[in-house]
């Protein structure tokens, strides 16, 4: 029962936090960008009469923008450098990197030695 529990702890929390927070935060920063420029720019709601106009016109500009930025960050931000700091601090990736670079070089014993440590 315990593991039953654990298990649909752990499915709350990922489908919470990674679906329906982010669904919420996504549609209220919508509406409150919505309000924010109708209130403050009187020529917009001749633009945007209804919220739904808004919406259409904000995801066929906002979309685009995020694929790039996000393609971009994967590609050439941040990403690839955390990921290579990330397979530096990891014990495990470093040693699986050094055996295999031992492997290239005919080194197998001195591999299998660095490898026994993780009991494979």
């Amino acid at each position: 029962m315990k593991a039953r529990v654990m298990r649909w702890w752990v499915y709350f929390r990922h489908g919470h936090g990674s679906y329906l927070t982010f669904l919420l935060s996504f549609t209220s920063f919508i509406i409150i960008q919505y309000y924010f420029l109708i209130e403050t720019i009187p020529y917009l709601s001749f633009l945007f009469p209804h919220l739904l106009w808004f919406i259409l016109t904000f995801f066929m500009c906002y979309m685009p923008v995020s694929v790039i930025v996000g393609w971009w960050d994967y590609k050439k931000g941040v990403v690839p450098t955390q990921s290579k700091i990330g397979s530096l601090a990891s014990p495990w990736i470093r040693d699986l990197a050094t055996s295999l670079i031992l492997i290239c070089d005919g080194k197998n014993e001195e591999a299998k030695k660095i490898l026994k440590k993780w009991k494979w």
